[in-house]
């Protein structure tokens, strides 16, 4: 992902919308209704990438990374998106507070994603929602409310497709938990 993501980004590479031809259905021959529709191709970007300033992309083990300097200010990130991300790990509450601990006092968490909890082949945590809210909550962070009255800091379902496909015969919809979380701004506090 991060080189595809280095040659979208880059001008050289980049120059247009559009400028790539993907083909990314050629490899799935199960459940095809025609032939023609393995090789269909996706012109990629549909828009034009370009990074500015305040955009950081940074590589490698999430849990050793360490919060930006911001020129004079606490150090830290405004903003954190786990797409498709928590769930990932055998210690889902290592992640959390790892989130925490980059952030900004004041700084906000984004998740969209299911729980999967793959975990990379290792024996871990694999807690429910209600469990990795509470986690959350533990560990300091402020869920919002981003569903139904029922529960006020609770998840909002979006259903999610994966790898899906209009032209075949088969859909992997998740329904992901999307949530919004602040941690708390010492001062404010």
């Amino acid at each position: 992902m991060n080189c595809g993501l280095r040659y979208l980004l880059n001008p050289s590479s980049t120059s247009s919308i559009n400028a790539h031809h993907i083909h990314p259905w050629a490899h799935r021959f199960s459940n095809q209704r025609t032939t023609e529709s393995l090789f269909r191709s996706v012109a990629v970007p549909d828009v034009l990438p370009r990074t500015s300033y305040r955009f950081v992309h940074t590589e490698g083990d999430f849990l050793q990374l360490t919060p930006p300097l911001r020129g004079g200010k606490e150090p830290g990130y405004d903003f954190i998106v786990t797409l498709f991300f928590i769930d990932t790990t055998s210690n889902v509450a290592a992640i959390l507070e790892k989130i925490h601990a980059l952030l900004i006092p004041g700084g906000t968490w984004i998740n969209l994603g299911p729980l999967l909890w793959a975990g990379g082949g290792v024996v871990g945590l694999e807690l429910s929602l209600n469990e990795v809210m509470d986690l959350a909550e533990m560990v300091g962070f402020q869920v919002h409310q981003s569903g139904g009255e029922e529960d006020k800091r609770r998840a909002r379902t979006v259903p999610c497709l994966y790898t899906a496909d209009k032209h075949v015969m088969l859909k992997r919809i998740y329904d992901a938990q999307f949530w919004v979380a602040t941690k708390p701004n010492v001062l404010a506090a």
